[in-house]
């Protein structure tokens, strides 16, 4: 076994207070987590997201259940937020945010043991699970400025983030189908008054 690292930031438009405020929200940063779905967040302690204070959670993978602890090791408010998972792996998350030009860049780095037939492999599909975690919370943050914008954050936070991913799938092809009927309406009543017209 081995330590491996992933390193992943991203740039985003939002203050630095913001983006910290989603990563230290334990529900909001795993619901923008592309492994929502699979994990299960159990009981958080009360001091949470202080240092020493933590979170069960459960992660099912292929019918195989893995419950562990997630122990917050660092918390500087607007700065850091650490934590290790007690699983076999020994996982340890760092996430800080730095003040850049057009906002926040926020950087995620993850060392984790990992074995040296399957590092490869695990670190490849480690950096695209945090790569598109980061995209997920650069959307998430950005919904900020415009009326529409916080709008669409409230209807998220309100519902779609608490849904599991394939009813997530769902509702979004429901509403492109109401979009394509919407469309073929306005098309076929656009189509019978120009016909009225000749």
């Amino acid at each position: 076994m081995r330590t491996a690292i992933v390193v992943e930031s991203i740039d985003i438009e939002a203050p630095r207070d913001e983006v910290f405020d989603v990563i230290a929200n334990c529900d909001r940063r795993l619901q923008l987590s592309p492994l929502w779905g699979v994990t299960e967040v159990g009981d958080i302690t009360s001091d949470f997201p202080h240092e020493g204070s933590s979170y069960h959670m459960k992660l099912l993978v292929e019918g195989h259940e893995t419950e562990y602890d997630t122990i917050v090791t660092t918390f500087i408010p607007n700065q850091s937020f650490a934590y290790r998972l007690t699983v076999k792996r020994e996982s340890r998350s760092t996430w800080s945010v730095q003040d850049v030009t057009r906002g926040t860049r926020l950087i995620y780095r993850e060392e984790f043991l990992v074995s040296e037939d399957e590092a490869e492999h695990f670190i490849t599909t480690a950096r695209k699970i945090v790569c598109e975690w980061l995209e997920n919370i650069k959307r998430y943050a950005e919904l900020r400025e415009e009326r529409g914008k916080r709008l669409v954050r409230w209807l998220a936070d309100r519902y779609y983030l608490r849904l599991r991913p394939e009813q997530r799938r769902a509702v979004i092809m429901v509403l492109a189908l109401q979009g394509m009927s919407l469309i073929s309406f306005v098309a076929l009543g656009l189509g019978l008054a120009v016909a009225s017209l000749f």
